[in-house]
Protein backbone atom coordinates (compact mmCIF):
# COMPACT_ATOMS: atom_id res chain seq x y z
CA UNK A 1 0.00 0.00 0.00
CA UNK A 2 1.24 3.48 -0.79
CA UNK A 3 2.28 5.87 1.98
CA UNK A 4 -0.72 7.99 2.90
CA UNK A 5 0.33 11.61 3.27
CA UNK A 6 -3.02 13.43 3.10
CA UNK A 7 -5.58 13.23 5.86
CA UNK A 8 -9.07 14.57 5.20
CA UNK A 9 -12.38 14.79 6.99
CA UNK A 10 -15.71 14.62 5.17
CA UNK A 11 -19.30 14.80 6.37
CA UNK A 12 -21.38 11.95 4.92
CA UNK A 13 -25.05 11.12 5.06
CA UNK A 14 -25.99 8.01 7.04
CA UNK A 15 -26.69 5.83 3.97
CA UNK A 16 -23.29 6.58 2.43
CA UNK A 17 -21.47 5.91 5.71
CA UNK A 18 -23.37 2.62 6.12
CA UNK A 19 -22.52 1.61 2.55
CA UNK A 20 -18.82 2.34 3.12
CA UNK A 21 -18.82 0.23 6.31
CA UNK A 22 -20.67 -2.58 4.53
CA UNK A 23 -18.23 -2.61 1.62
CA UNK A 24 -15.26 -2.53 3.99
CA UNK A 25 -16.63 -5.63 5.69
CA UNK A 26 -17.31 -7.46 2.45
CA UNK A 27 -13.94 -6.56 0.96
CA UNK A 28 -12.16 -7.14 4.29
CA UNK A 29 -10.39 -3.81 4.06
CA UNK A 30 -10.46 -0.40 5.70
CA UNK A 31 -13.11 2.23 5.06
CA UNK A 32 -10.37 4.48 3.69
CA UNK A 33 -9.47 1.79 1.14
CA UNK A 34 -13.14 1.54 0.11
CA UNK A 35 -13.17 5.28 -0.55
CA UNK A 36 -9.84 5.11 -2.45
CA UNK A 37 -11.15 2.30 -4.67
CA UNK A 38 -14.45 4.08 -5.30
CA UNK A 39 -12.72 7.33 -6.24
CA UNK A 40 -10.22 5.50 -8.46
CA UNK A 41 -13.08 3.65 -10.22
CA UNK A 42 -15.11 6.84 -10.71
CA UNK A 43 -12.07 8.68 -12.07
CA UNK A 44 -11.34 5.84 -14.51
CA UNK A 45 -14.94 5.94 -15.76
CA UNK A 46 -14.72 9.68 -16.33
CA UNK A 47 -11.44 9.29 -18.20
CA UNK A 48 -12.95 6.56 -20.38
CA UNK A 49 -15.82 8.79 -21.48
CA UNK A 50 -15.23 10.81 -24.60
CA UNK A 51 -15.17 14.52 -24.01
CA UNK A 52 -18.11 16.43 -25.41
CA UNK A 53 -17.35 18.89 -28.16
CA UNK A 54 -18.65 22.41 -27.99
CA UNK A 55 -20.98 23.47 -30.82
CA UNK A 56 -18.09 25.46 -32.32
CA UNK A 57 -15.85 22.38 -32.22
CA UNK A 58 -18.54 20.34 -33.99
CA UNK A 59 -18.77 22.94 -36.75
CA UNK A 60 -14.98 23.01 -37.10
CA UNK A 61 -14.81 19.19 -37.18
CA UNK A 62 -17.31 18.95 -40.05
CA UNK A 63 -15.63 21.83 -41.85
CA UNK A 64 -12.34 19.92 -41.80
CA UNK A 65 -13.60 16.35 -42.23
CA UNK A 66 -16.83 16.65 -44.16
CA UNK A 67 -20.05 14.77 -43.43
CA UNK A 68 -19.94 11.24 -42.04
CA UNK A 69 -22.75 9.98 -44.29
CA UNK A 70 -24.07 10.68 -47.75
CA UNK A 71 -27.09 12.88 -48.42
CA UNK A 72 -29.12 9.76 -49.29
CA UNK A 73 -28.14 8.11 -45.99
CA UNK A 74 -29.12 11.26 -44.12
CA UNK A 75 -32.52 11.36 -45.83
CA UNK A 76 -33.06 7.68 -44.90
CA UNK A 77 -32.19 8.37 -41.25
CA UNK A 78 -34.57 11.35 -41.16
CA UNK A 79 -37.36 9.29 -42.74
CA UNK A 80 -36.86 6.51 -40.17
CA UNK A 81 -36.85 8.98 -37.28
CA UNK A 82 -40.10 10.52 -38.53
CA UNK A 83 -41.69 7.09 -38.88
CA UNK A 84 -40.56 6.13 -35.37
CA UNK A 85 -41.97 9.35 -33.93
CA UNK A 86 -45.31 8.84 -35.65
CA UNK A 87 -45.50 5.24 -34.43
CA UNK A 88 -44.68 6.39 -30.89
CA UNK A 89 -47.34 9.11 -31.05
CA UNK A 90 -49.90 6.57 -32.33
CA UNK A 91 -49.04 4.12 -29.53
CA UNK A 92 -49.19 6.87 -26.92
CA UNK A 93 -52.55 8.06 -28.22
CA UNK A 94 -53.94 4.52 -28.09
CA UNK A 95 -52.84 4.20 -24.45
CA UNK A 96 -54.55 7.49 -23.63
CA UNK A 97 -57.75 6.48 -25.44
CA UNK A 98 -57.94 3.16 -23.57
CA UNK A 99 -57.39 4.59 -20.08
CA UNK A 100 -60.36 3.84 -17.83
CA UNK A 101 -62.19 6.96 -16.85
CA UNK A 102 -62.22 7.65 -13.13
CA UNK A 103 -64.87 9.41 -11.14
CA UNK A 104 -64.79 13.15 -11.40
CA UNK A 105 -63.74 15.06 -8.32
CA UNK A 106 -66.49 17.21 -6.91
Amino acid sequence: MALMSVRATYALDRDTADAIRSLAGRWKTSQAEVIRRAVKSAAAQIEAQPTRMTPMEVVEYYRKNGPTRTAAETRAVIAQLRADRLADEDARQQRVDVKPRGKRAK
